[in-house]
């Protein structure tokens, strides 16, 4: 296990409850965002897996998944897995970071707090070719 493992394992479980409930609010608000606001054709279908707060709360990483149907595993010589229809998790990525400031102002609006944290986007690999366990 390496060492930032070992933090974020830390960090996990000296997790307060509030933590905790906002990571999962931040959750379930992307994921409605992404079902009825976004209009970008390379997040179409593309779920929200978890969301990770930082302990001051000023920046959250976001897990992304796309549909599993869509995805397939990296070929030979490329180092990301590509999509059926030649949308990329990188691709996807790109797409989540041009849409941060429009989804940090909807999530302004659903989430009683004074700040919203800025949103990083990765994607996330274990979930590839599986069923989502999130949606």
């Amino acid at each position: 296990m390496s060492q930032s493992e070992k933090r974020r394992d830390a960090s996990n479980r000296n997790a307060g409850f509030r933590s905790l409930r906002l990571e999962e609010l931040f959750r379930q608000e992307l994921n409605s965002l992404l079902d009825a606001e976004v209009n970008d054709p390379r997040l179409d279908g593309a779920r929200v897996t978890r969301v990770e707060l930082s302990r001051d709360g000023s920046s959250a990483r976001v897990w992304f998944t796309l549909p599993a149907q869509r995805e397939r595993a990296a070929l030979p010589g490329e180092t990301l897995p590509r999509t059926i229809e030649g949308v990329s998790p990188s691709d996807a990525r790109e797409a989540f970071e041009r849409a941060a400031g429009f989804l940090r102002s909807r999530l302004c609006d659903a989430v009683p707090l004074k700040r919203i944290p800025d949103l990083r986007f990765r994607h996330d690999p274990v979930l590839v070719g599986d069923a989502d366990p999130y949606a």
